[in-house]
């Protein structure tokens, strides 16, 4: 079994709400770090900032929608 490709640093991830009881079904952030394999499941996991401040680790299995880095602002 193959590993789900996943996105690279900088990239704008929208992936599925792993709290079900939040009324938002979808969640967006920026991958801030190289991924992160699971030996067991073989799934590749990231580090996800979001709006606020939150850090999240995402299964990339859960991520719907990717788009690419846009060019540094700073």
């Amino acid at each position: 079994m193959t590993a789900t490709p996943c996105p690279p640093p900088g990239a704008l991830v929208t992936y599925l709400n792993p709290d079900v009881l939040d009324p938002a079904a979808f969640i967006h952030g920026v991958v801030i770090g190289e991924p992160v394999l699971d030996p067991e499941t073989t799934h590749l996991w990231v580090a996800v900032l979001r709006p606020g401040r939150d850090l999240s680790v995402v299964d990339s299995a859960n991520i719907v929608e990717v788009q690419p880095r846009v060019r540094d602002v700073w």
